[in-house]
């Protein structure tokens, strides 16, 4: 007699409500993540001191 499993296959033991394998992100590691996502073609540059982010800066070109 074989039993069925709601969760078989390759996500079997695997409960998304409560095993996460990345820590949730900061604020300001959020904010690189959106600028860096927003941008097409430029550069992002982030201001280290101290071990801190303290400064985002985004130059984007638009050509024609």
């Amino acid at each position: 007699m074989s039993s069925t499993r709601p969760n078989a296959g390759r996500d079997a033991g695997r409960d998304d409500a409560t095993t996460t394998t990345e820590p949730a992100l900061l604020e300001h590691e959020r904010e690189v993540l959106e600028a860096l996502r927003a941008l097409q073609f430029g550069t992002l540059e982030i201001t280290v001191h101290q071990s801190r982010i303290v400064q985002i800066t985004r130059s984007e070109k638009v050509r024609f």
